[in-house]
């Protein structure tokens, strides 16, 4: 014990060294990039931007500062240097898309906070079943169907606990029990990069080409979240298809214990939750009434 808390003593006072001297490195080194870098000295603004993003950086991947406050640079930075003028650069931060992403992180917490992400994940077991093939196809639906509102790595740590509980318990024999374990992570990961390409708020990246895109293309007619879905969904069914026979012939085809798999504990584990609550309830009636939005351009 007096070991592992002098391990984690030092650990402790390596990374705050860390990050005091990350606290200085990114100022120090986007100062060298401004004086001794100029690759186009008639637009020195090219320079400057580069020498913020590497500061910026710095103090990103050591977390020197909270993140909120080094996403702040660039709108104290750019109008100083000369970059952008400040209403410009204030803009990007507060534009329609920014605020879309806004509410896809409010529904997921919102999904969170009354464990209706548990809910519908044994719901859907309980409809599919425990057999080898209905137990990948149910964990794969229901991370597919999670993450096309929730993002791909929060709805994977949210499965993955639901998941693990059933590994506990499916198979005695552990090279089976292995390679049905891997099949099922993996098809927990391929469906949680799958459904987050179904919507708009599914992932970041696609809110991201969104704003890219408008950028762009300012005279392109605009894109709805319902028209976004009426492509993607269908292209994220048929990959959903594909990962789903591949895994099951590489990883969900060996012999298991069919008594052990129907003895699952889906509906108990679904019964332990107990009746939806208020804020459950309110949730549902809140996303059920904002369907009419899916046709509203953003």
């Amino acid at each position: 014990m007096k070991n592992q808390g002098r391990f984690h003593l030092l650990h402790s006072f390596s990374t705050v060294r860390a990050q005091g001297f990350s606290l200085w490195a990114g100022p120090v080194v986007s100062a060298a990039l401004m004086l001794f870098y100029k690759p186009d000295p008639a637009h020195p603004e090219i320079g400057y931007t580069l020498a913020i993003a590497a500061w910026m950086a710095i103090w990103w991947i050591s977390e020197a500062v909270p993140l909120a406050v080094t996403s702040l640079l660039p709108v104290a930075l750019f109008p100083l240097l000369g970059v952008m003028d400040g209403q410009t650069v204030s803009s990007a931060y507060f534009n329609h898309v920014i605020f879309l992403f806004i509410g896809g992180f409010l529904i997921a917490l919102a999904m969170q906070r009354w464990e209706l992400h548990r809910r519908i994940a044994l719901n859907i077991l309980s409809i599919t079943g425990t057999g080898k093939s209905r137990l990948l196809l149910g964990f794969m639906l229901a991370t597919a169907l999670l993450s096309m509102w929730m993002s791909n790595t929060a709805t994977a740590m949210m499965i993955v606990p639901i998941l693990m509980s059933v590994l506990t318990q499916i198979e005695p024999d552990p090279a089976k029990k292995r390679s049905f374990s891997t099949g099922l992570l993996l098809g927990v990961a391929y469906a949680a990069s799958i459904g987050g390409i179904m919507t708009l708020v599914g992932t970041p990246p696609n809110l991201s080409f969104l704003r890219i895109y408008q950028v762009m293309f300012p005279q392109a007619p605009v894109v709805t979240f319902l028209q976004w879905m009426l492509f993607a969904v269908p292209v994220g069914i048929l990959m959903m298809m594909a990962a789903y026979v591949l895994i099951y012939q590489r990883y969900a085809r060996v012999k298991m214990s069919e008594s052990v798999l129907n003895e699952l504990p889906i509906r108990q584990m679904k019964k332990d939750l107990g009746p939806m609550s208020r804020g459950g309830e309110n949730y549902n009636d809140l996303i059920s009434s904002l369907g009419y939005s899916l046709d509203y351009p953003f």
